[in-house]
């Protein structure tokens, strides 16, 4: 079964299983992993084989910040220039209803994606998304540069290190649109976006291209350094080497990639279910300014999304 909701739109409700393809073109509703391996859409057929979900590993706090420690010290040699390290938080409350715990997602993130699904191909996965990585208007596509992370709650002010992080991922994000012939690429001025419990930096980003260029684009543009690292290369190797978890659909590709009508989102704020516990995925956004423990306290702030709805 699968429940989604875009923004502005009414919630759906569809039966059926996610098929995996090569392509993820005039689908619907698709997913993706991180590094877009593996790509999936969602059909009405279903099949009777159940998998097995084996429960993630989640780092102690101790140990993320070990690894914290060494990532800010190796930002600092100047082997990258930031690096996304990521780790999943297990929810101390179980989850006896999912379907709950959408509806109330529906409720409180009225701009996100707001997704829940149960399937014989990946299991479950709850999940709502603030950031659109590709979008489809009637006069061009659009997408928007979100990072810089502080608590909604919190009356300070944005500091340079946010500011900095959130500008790589900008110049990444128009250097990539720049590469297409005529794109006239446009960048909106930075604002806060405040889709739950913290707030980030946003632009937009607005540009003209053909339909067809599009899957070229998502391989070039995604993972962007909100959620891998800049240089991209550099991020991946050093994220493969360190986070001890598959990050599996978070920071994947989910959402309509029908002609005409696509709407992408990085799959953030989310988390699978696994024999009625919620294993949340979050991340937070090393650069050489970096502290450990400030990241530790960006990814339960993060996990709150979910968490704080239990």
């Amino acid at each position: 079964m699968l429940y989604y909701r875009f923004p502005g739109e009414e919630p759906q409700c569809l039966e059926g299983d996610f098929f995996q393809t090569e392509s993820i073109e005039n689908h619907n509703f698709i997913v993706t992993d991180f590094d877009q391996k593996y790509k999936y859409f969602w059909a009405a057929d279903t099949k009777p084989t159940i998998i097995a979900q084996n429960a993630p590993f989640c780092i102690d706090k101790e140990a993320y910040l070990r690894q914290a420690q060494q990532l800010i010290k190796d930002l600092n040699r100047g082997i990258a220039d930031k690096i996304v390290l990521s780790r999943i938080k297990r929810s101390e409350r179980l989850v006896t209803d999912p379907k709950l715990l959408y509806d109330k997602l529906l409720l409180n993130y009225p701009n996100a994606l707001v997704y829940y699904f149960h399937d014989t191909t990946l299991g479950s996965w709850i999940g709502a998304s603030p950031e659109i990585l590709i979008e489809r208007t009637q006069s061009n596509w659009r997408t928007m540069a979100l990072a810089g992370t502080k608590p909604t709650a919190s009356a300070r002010d944005f500091t340079h290190k946010e500011y900095n992080e959130h500008a790589m991922v900008t110049e990444f994000i128009e250097g990539q649109l720049r590469q297409i012939p005529g794109a006239n690429v446009q960048v909106a001025a930075i604002q806060t976006y405040s889709p739950g419990p913290v707030t980030h930096l946003l632009q937009e980003l607005t540009w003209q291209m053909p339909n067809r260029i599009l899957p070229l684009l998502l391989k070039h543009l995604h993972p962007t350094p909100a959620v891998a690292g800049l240089p991209k290369k550099v991020a991946l190797q050093y994220l493969a080497a360190t986070e001890h978890h598959e990050r599996g659909l978070y920071a994947g590709i989910i959402g309509r990639a029908s002609q005409g009508a696509q709407k992408l989102y990085v799959n953030l704020r989310c988390g699978s279910l696994i024999d009625q516990q919620l294993f949340c995925y979050v991340g937070g956004g090393f650069t050489p300014d970096s502290t450990a423990d400030q990241e530790w306290e960006e990814t339960e702030n993060k996990s709150q999304t979910l968490l704080g709805l239990l």
